[in-house]
């Protein structure tokens, strides 16, 4: 399927995101020497950084697929998304422009765009110190990516912390027993054993979560 990230644009606002387009650019032409290079949408040429529209690639042979934003379609809300990679492992290094690109837009747009991602908040958390450090911006990654983190304990008395979408417990207990099975499967490492009994919500600070991260897809608790 690919290493994905995906937004959502109030189709009626059109006006307003063009016309907020070029705040967006102002802010990633800042970034731009703190980025990988970028190229044209196929991989040649120079990034099309300019409104209406916003459109460019990693440089060929390190180009995957192009970013056009924003993505207009006849309905409600218009859906676009970006791959940058077979797999997180392997995503491409014009990533980090992607997501950096989309905090800026979602910091602009407000409630305007709603964003999402295959990548966890620990990938996210390069981008926003990228866009603090940088431009001085108050970035708050779980607010403006909807997602939280649940301190879980397994039956063993082992807790560890889990990134979820906010309002998405339903398929929790479905989600664990999945990693529990392709474990014993030998195909995902899983270290922990249900049932499992989530203990409330944590905040970690973003520059945590980086070193927090475990490859298995949790995050540790110290």
């Amino acid at each position: 399927m690919g290493h994905t990230h995906y937004w959502r644009i109030r189709t009626e606002a059109k006006e307003a995101v063009e016309k907020r387009l070029g705040a967006v650019l102002e802010d990633f032409a800042r970034l731009l020497p703190h980025l990988p290079p970028l190229a044209g949408p196929d991989g040649t040429g120079g990034p099309v950084l300019y409104p209406p529209e916003v459109a460019f690639n990693g440089p060929a042979p390190e180009d995957y697929e192009s970013f056009v934003f924003p993505w207009w379609e006849e309905r409600e809300w218009s859906f676009g998304f970006c791959k940058t990679g077979p797999d997180r492992e392997s995503k491409r290094p014009y990533d980090l422009a992607v997501r950096t690109f989309l905090l800026l837009a979602k910091l602009h747009l407000g409630d305007l765009v709603q964003v999402a991602s295959d990548a966890p908040l620990a990938d996210w958390a390069e981008a926003a110190l990228l866009v603090e450090g940088v431009l001085a911006l108050p970035v708050d990654l779980y607010g403006l990516l909807g997602a939280r983190l649940l301190e879980v304990e397994d039956a063993r008395g082992r807790r560890f912390l889990l990134e979820r979408w906010k309002e998405d417990d339903r398929e929790l207990d479905d989600w664990l027993q999945a990693r529990e099975r392709l474990d014993r499967e030998g195909l995902f490492p899983w270290p922990f054993r249900g049932p499992y009994r989530v203990l409330g919500e944590v905040h970690l600070p973003q520059e945590e979560l980086p070193r927090r991260w475990a490859r298995e897809g949790f995050y540790r608790r110290g």
